[in-house]
């Protein structure tokens, strides 16, 4: 049983070490290479919701970026993710179940490079002693 109370960044964090690891692990599989997508996606939108729950407001239910990014406060982490949301948005349930591949090393390296800024940007705004 976990000792502390899980976080949606907790599950961001776990989400980016996912990816990082099965990228590393199997980079020419193509398969593997969607997951790591998905999981990717997953990351941006659990942080992103994460801090939205930090500034005291609530975020719609949903997967694509544009909605839920309309109650982010922070202008900069919203541009970021505002650059590859039409992406991310495709990654978010149809790797899940499409039969073609919809990504590639190349982006979802790209990718795994916002969520390691988007991750340490929500650490940095977390109070002091919660991390």
């Amino acid at each position: 049983m976990p000792s502390k109370r899980i976080t949606l960044l907790d599950r961001a964090k776990a989400d980016l070490f996912t990816a990082k690891t099965m990228l590393a692990t199997a980079p020419d599989d193509d398969v593997v290479v969607d997951v790591c997508a998905y999981h990717c996606q997953q990351c941006v939108e659990k942080t992103v919701k994460f801090l939205i729950l930090l500034q005291g407001e609530s975020y719609a239910p949903d997967h694509r970026s544009h909605v839920y990014l309309e109650e982010l406060k922070d202008e900069e982490m919203k541009s970021m993710v505002e650059q590859i949301g039409l992406r991310i948005d495709a990654w978010a349930t149809t790797i899940r179940y499409h039969h073609t591949i919809l990504s590639n090393r190349q982006a979802v390296s790209e990718i795994i490079g916002v969520c390691e800024k988007l991750i340490a940007m929500a650490t940095h705004a977390l109070p002091l002693g919660e991390e």
